[in-house]
């Protein structure tokens, strides 16, 4: 089965199971013609819908002829509500045919930098340019230009409001800026200080600067709220592996690894949610300061670009 396949298979199955969900990431970017292919899907899942999803796969498990599921070695997290909800995500691989291709699914239940649920999707079950740019904005260089061109694409769709909330280009930028209606600015400037730099005499090679200033806020925003996650699950597994006769991945079927991990994420404190006591802006101080040193400027500049918390870490 071809991942086109796959994902329309496992879209159309979800979909008559009642699961809400929205396909976001790498087949997103596919679909919105900003990249040639990906080996992985990635999906938004409900939270209040993981149950359903975790009776639909050992369903396809039991089914005749069955697929083979499983956790894969990073695994993330149980794919259970708790720890969804939180932030996490469960890696899972499939096998819709026997001999066939492996398939990478990663589920997510709240989508990073989001504002809300990110489930809005279109006919076809693709999460929203709007979503998927939130969630492209990370520390790999290779996400950027995807953000940049969905950023183009609302421009080209006349929509300018978003175009201007993810447009990296200074030429573009300034253009649509100047253009723009002085009341669709100020909620856009509420989102994203850098605007407000734009002027008349702004020159684009300056702009250009503020604009890498503005990516390294995100990136360093990204590895401070990863890190978390990942410092987390690093010494759980640790922990884990300590067990007397520990072996991992197992061959057994999904729902049995389901309850192994589950067992584990609670017996070595796998904590549902790392950010569980965290002063949010402690985390965003950290990160200025260090987009300030990689940056090699000052916390004053990169305050002025650096957007809002809830817009940060929502």
């Amino acid at each position: 089965m071809l991942p086109l396949q796959f994902l329309y298979t496992f879209r159309d199955l979800m979909r008559d199971e009642g699961i809400r969900f929205a396909i976001t990431s790498g087949m997103a970017c596919v679909y919105y013609g900003l990249q040639q292919n990906t080996k992985d899907s990635d999906w938004i899942i409900h939270p209040d819908d993981i149950d359903r999803l975790r009776v639909l796969l050992d369903g396809k498990q039991r089914h005749v002829p069955p697929w083979r599921i499983s956790y894969r070695g990073i695994f993330g997290a149980p794919l259970e509500k708790g720890y969804l909800a939180a932030g996490w995500t469960s890696h899972l691989s499939i096998w819709p045919e026997a001999g066939g291709p492996e398939e990478h699914v990663d589920i997510f239940g709240v989508p990073p930098r989001v504002v809300g649920s990110g489930l809005d999707a279109d006919d076809e079950g693709f999460a929203t340019r709007e979503t998927v740019a939130l969630m492209k904005r990370t520390d790999r260089d290779k996400d950027w230009p995807i953000v940049d061109g969905l950023g183009w694409q609302f421009a080209a769709e006349n929509d300018f409001r978003n175009a201007v909330l993810h447009i990296q280009n200074a030429d573009r930028l300034i253009e649509l800026w100047e253009n723009l209606p002085d009341k669709d600015r100020i909620p856009c400037l509420a989102v994203r200080p850098l605007l407000g730099l734009i002027s008349a005499e702004v020159d684009p090679i300056e702009l250009t600067g503020w604009i890498r200033l503005e990516r390294l806020v995100w990136e360093q925003v990204n590895r401070e709220r990863y890190g978390r996650y990942q410092r987390a699950w690093k010494e759980f597994y640790r922990n884990w592996r300590t067990t007397e006769d520990w072996i991992w991945p197992t061959a057994d079927p999904f729902r049995i690894q389901h309850q192994q991990i589950l067992e584990a994420a609670q017996k070595h404190s796998l904590p549902v949610d790392p950010f569980a006591g965290i002063d949010r802006q402690s985390l965003i101080n950290t990160a200025t300061s260090n987009a300030a040193k990689a940056g090699l400027t000052t916390i004053d500049n990169v305050k002025r670009v650096t957007p809002p918390t809830t817009v940060l870490l929502p």
